[in-house]
């Protein structure tokens, strides 16, 4: 004899997976970067032609330069340590996005997922970056935000 879930506990998961879709993936108003890159201390991210041009320390552009390679030089950094801390709690960065630009500062947030919970906390932009390609997490930009600092990289 074949057993069946009953219709409210398949209502439920259900609605549980369109909650956690929602939650996690960013809304129409955002795009997934296809461009990063960093030279210097000037980090590159963008979609398509236009790109955010941005400046950051020293510090978190050596960060973001060995999280893309993948090392460790000599100790591990901040966000080294960070990513252990995610993985051992089984925390998974699910995106990153890049929201507004206000007052001479980009604004990023970072979307946590502990399997029950969704967490979003402010975060400078390049400490996100640091996380996200250390973690293989999606970049995601406001549409917006691209359109009106965004500058065309094609030329």
């Amino acid at each position: 004899m074949r057993k069946y879930f009953p219709v409210p506990i398949l209502l439920f998961l259900l609605g549980l997976t369109i909650t956690y879709a929602v939650l996690t993936m960013p809304s129409e108003g955002y795009v997934e970067a296809n461009v990063f890159e960093l030279e210097g201390n000037i980090v590159i991210v963008g979609y398509d032609c236009k790109a955010i041009v941005a400046e950051t320390s020293p510090e978190r552009a050596l960060s973001i330069q060995l999280g893309i390679e993948g090392k460790i030089d000599g100790r591990p950094t901040t966000h080294d340590t960070f990513v252990e801390v995610l993985k051992s709690y089984n925390i998974t960065l699910e995106s990153v996005r890049f929201t507004k630009y206000q007052d001479e500062f980009y604004y990023s947030d970072l979307i946590f997922n502990n399997g029950k919970k969704i967490l979003e906390l402010d975060a400078m932009p390049s400490d996100a970056l640091a996380l996200a390609v250390r973690l293989d997490a999606p970049i995601y930009i406001n549409k917006t935000l691209l359109n009106e600092v965004g500058l065309d990289i094609c030329q």
